[in-house]
């Protein structure tokens, strides 16, 4: 191989490595949030729960409760409530964004922003992309991040951190190594009248909040709408707690319903059919509002999914009084004399709706933990500890691509837990390496190839031109490397012109 070929193909190699090098960096801590109650207003008192995020330059606090049906982040324009001291309009939204007072706020084009596909956009919605700079306290900030805001004042905005398939938010802290991975853990908490706060972990998973085994779920498909975290119900049961009595709010036309995990949403959303049947054994009183009573009915919730996996929603939560934001934007009780269930009444939908979508909420995940592997096209669940506060967090961190399972066995003790991470971290960081050195074996040959055909072209050019050619006669074909040159066609160019 020519001295200047040579070059090029150590050129050639530090690349590949470097790229090898940025894909894979399982030394990072896994990124911890809270779901918690967060201070949203500048004059203290307007209170959300979500997650914490600081937005802009300086720093304006949001708190975001996730959603998978999000790609992008999509916060609140503060016109929307008209200043930043109407504190019950800020409270409800999670906070609102003052664009003129960020120093680092960008807009862009819709089309030369960063961000993932753009999320579902509602005819009356206004929406702003733009740049600007995250933090996380003391975990770590993100320069450049795409975020939306968003006004409707019709439909009403839908602020949330995105948790789906293309997350921005899972890309940009994987990319800024603020997170090893974009596998995340959830504890949506708990928000009934003895209230636990949550967790999201990105990059791995809180073993201290997980009950048994981890069961695991395929990726779903949804021909409409985004349901990533996708679930076959075959049966839902109402009874009453110490009786044998168990009543299915599964209609005689009714074997099973495929239904969306989804912490965006607090309330369960049911097949309409399903929801008359709750009514009939609650014995609803219709001259109540949207399955409002005037005292607990006693019964509680179970729910089974195709696999067996079963879910129980007790009754103290199935049924809590009437609740929402105060003047201050605090969620409080607003009135003790009304009862309302935790199932969204959607029976004026009897006649069917090819949109709805039936979903498990934030009800649901507050006794069940998350684990959710996009790259690997799997989610798991497992039961969530209930009671008191954690205290002592037990993360555990997992890298990705590895190619051995998602999780270690929660049956195991820390040791074997610690050697099982410290494994998948070299399987994944060997494998890489052995990938690396194929890339530059074949790309090497690549360039080799290209340099010899270039060698033979111009030796040919010369015997041409001994033969008295005429010019148009050596005029070499264009090369075409890629229809759309990425790094590796800019780098093969650049050997073949500098050899």
């Amino acid at each position: 191989m020519a001295p200047g070929c040579l070059f090029s193909f150590l050129l050639l190699a530090i690349w590949a490595l470097h790229a090898i090098a940025v894909s894979v960096d399982c030394s990072i801590p896994p990124l911890s949030l809270p779901w918690s109650n967060i201070t949203v207003s500048a004059n203290g008192i307007a209170v959300t729960r979500g997650i914490e995020l600081g937005i802009g330059s300086p720093t304006q606090i949001f708190s975001l409760r996730p959603s998978t049906v999000l790609n992008n982040t999509r916060i609140a324009n503060v016109l929307d409530c008209g200043s930043a001291t109407n504190t019950s309009c800020v409270g409800g939204k999670g906070g609102v964004f003052d664009s003129s007072k960020s120093s680092t706020f960008v807009v862009s084009l819709k089309n030369r922003w960063n961000g993932s596909a753009a999320d579902t956009e509602t005819a009356t919605g206004a929406y702003v992309y733009f740049h600007d700079v995250i933090n996380f306290q003391a975990n770590g900030t993100v320069a450049g991040y795409p975020l939306v805001m968003n006004s409707d004042l019709i439909s009403g905005p839908a602020s949330g951190l995105p948790l789906g398939q293309n997350s921005s938010f899972l890309a940009a802290v994987t990319e800024a190594r603020v997170a090893p991975s974009s596998i995340w853990g959830l504890d949506a908490g708990d928000r009934s009248l003895s209230p636990r706060d949550g967790s999201l972990v990105v990059g791995g998973y809180d073993t201290s909040r997980i009950v048994g085994d981890l069961t695991t779920f395929p990726i779903g498909n949804w021909t409409k709408l985004p349901c990533p975290l996708q679930v076959t119900v075959t049966e839902v049961w109402y009874f009453t707690p110490g009786t044998s009595t168990r009543n299915s709010l599964f209609d005689s036309n009714t074997t099973s319903m495929t239904a969306c995990v989804e912490p965006f949403q607090q309330r369960f959303t049911f097949l309409p059919s399903m929801v008359k049947q709750f009514a009939r054994w609650t014995r609803y009183n219709d001259t109540y509002p949207a399955l409002t009573f005037p005292s607990p009915p006693d019964g509680a919730l179970e729910i089974k999914l195709d696999n067996g996996y079963r879910t129980i929603v007790p009754n103290d939560h199935l049924f809590t009084p009437k609740r929402g934001s105060d003047d201050d934007g605090h969620y409080v009780v607003t009135n003790s004399s009304i009862v309302e269930s935790g199932i969204e009444d959607n029976t004026d939908n009897m006649d069917g709706d090819s949109d709805l979508r039936p979903i498990l909420g934030g009800l649901f995940l507050s006794f069940n933990y998350l684990v959710v592997d996009y790259d690997n096209n799997r989610f798991q669940m497992a039961s969530s500890l209930q009671g008191a506060q954690h205290s002592i967090a037990n993360i555990v961190l997992v890298c990705t691509p590895t190619p051995t399972p998602m999780v270690p066995d929660t049956n195991s003790s820390q040791t074997d837990q610690s050697d099982g991470d410290e494994s998948s971290r070299a399987a994944a960081i060997g494998g890489g390496t052995a990938g690396g050195i194929a890339l530059v074996a074949a790309m090497g040959g690549i360039c080799y190839f290209f340099s010899r055909k270039r060698r033979q072209a111009q030796r040919l050019g010369e015997k041409r031109a001994a033969q008295r050619l005429t010019p148009t006669d050596l005029v070499p074909r264009p090369l075409s490397v890629a229809q759309k040159p990425g790094e590796l066609a800019l780098v093969c160019q650049f050997i073949l012109i500098h050899r």
